[in-house]
């Protein structure tokens, strides 16, 4: 507990610094592996799942390179050369700003558990702070076109079987309705409302941040795909309570449950693997369930949406997001030559 480094206000959090110390070396005497770190120290932050095995993954990772140092004895000089090293083995740089950022969630995490420690991104340097914070201009993420969405949902249509219908109407769901993998799974039959004034199907549900939603379906076979499936599985039509989408049970006897996002990622990240064996997909491309959420960007803009629809259809909440889905590389010349013709301009 010697490179302990204390707070100013530590009088403030604790009566005595004999009592801080001692509450700080109880909470480290309970940790007995990696997993207690990641309980005591992430869990119940309020991150979302995606955002969570990220910084954990990151926590991983300095842990390992650090040769397992304590935490409480790490400086910002060990984060630095540990940022160092992640891009001399040829780490994205906007991929190592985000296992920063994991790591200075977890040092947060400490300090909001032990009020007398400081972060060691309490006392960082400006300069470090700044190189730490560093990007490059991020790359158009990489989303199926139209022709390779055809392909791959009618490929996918081939195989009736109940788990081949299943990876149907998730693809084709995912897609009409730009959802995130964790809104997909949590989705039951009682939140799909139809508009009679509309005439439009929506999905209720609560995505990022809690935030509740009505997203809009863009397909309705969507649906008509996802109760095919359901009937299949289950030789009735769905209930209210029911999920949109379950396991398929591997033993006997063993009942279907709520799909995971981990069981259904590992699906999608199969289908886009098999595709490319296949020729399917005629590109080097990983397909993710987000890979299909920019799908839906990509192919409402080469649809001719416009940015500021497609974002909000996305709920992103900065448009810029949403740039980075689609191409807007098309020549303006024709757009010009249109207006201008409309003007009477010879």
């Amino acid at each position: 507990m010697n490179d302990l480094i204390l707070r100013e206000d530590f009088s403030r959090s604790m009566p005595t610094l004999a009592e801080g110390l001692r509450r700080a070396q109880s909470v480290f005497d309970s940790i007995k592996s990696f997993e207690d770190i990641e309980r005591v120290f992430l869990k119940g932050a309020g991150l979302s799942p995606a955002t969570y095995r990220t910084y954990l993954e990151a926590v991983r990772n300095f842990h390992a390179w650090s040769g397992g140092k304590h935490p409480l004895s790490v400086t910002p000089a060990d984060i630095e050369a540990w940022y160092d090293d992640l891009l001399a083995i040829g780490t994205d740089r906007n991929t190592a700003r985000l296992r920063v950022a994991g790591l200075k969630r977890f040092f947060a995490g400490i300090r909001n558990v032990i009020p007398i420690y400081t972060s060691p991104f309490e006392i960082m340097g400006k300069k470090l702070t700044e190189k730490l914070n560093r990007t490059h201009k991020t790359r158009k993420k990489p989303g199926l076109g139209s022709g390779e969405v055809r392909r791959l949902l009618g490929w996918l249509l081939e195989d009736d079987s109940v788990l081949g219908q299943r990876d149907y109407a998730a693809v084709y769901l995912a897609i009409a309705t730009g959802l995130r993998a964790t809104e997909l799974v949590n989705l039951r039959w009682r939140e799909l409302e139809y508009d009679e004034q509309e005439r439009q199907f929506y999905v209720l549900g609560t995505g990022k941040g809690d935030k509740p939603f009505r997203q809009e379906v863009g397909d309705p076979a969507a649906l008509d795909a996802c109760r095919r499936y359901f009937h299949t599985q289950f030789h009735r039509d769905p209930h209210g309570d029911d999920w949109l989408f379950w396991t398929l049970p591997v033993i006997a006897g063993e009942e279907p449950a709520q799909l995971t996002y981990q069981a259904l990622y590992l699906r999608i990240v199969g289908i886009g693997e098999r595709a490319r064996e296949a020729e399917i997909l005629r590109r080097d491309i990983h397909v993710t369930p987000h890979t299909l959420r920019r799908t839906a960007g990509k192919v409402l803009d080469s649809a001719g949406a416009s940015i500021v629809a497609i974002s909000r259809f996305l709920r992103h909440e900065n448009i810029s997001t949403t740039q980075r889905y689609v191409d807007n590389t098309e020549p303006m010349a024709p757009f010009f030559a249109k207006a201008l013709a409309a003007g009477g301009v010879a």
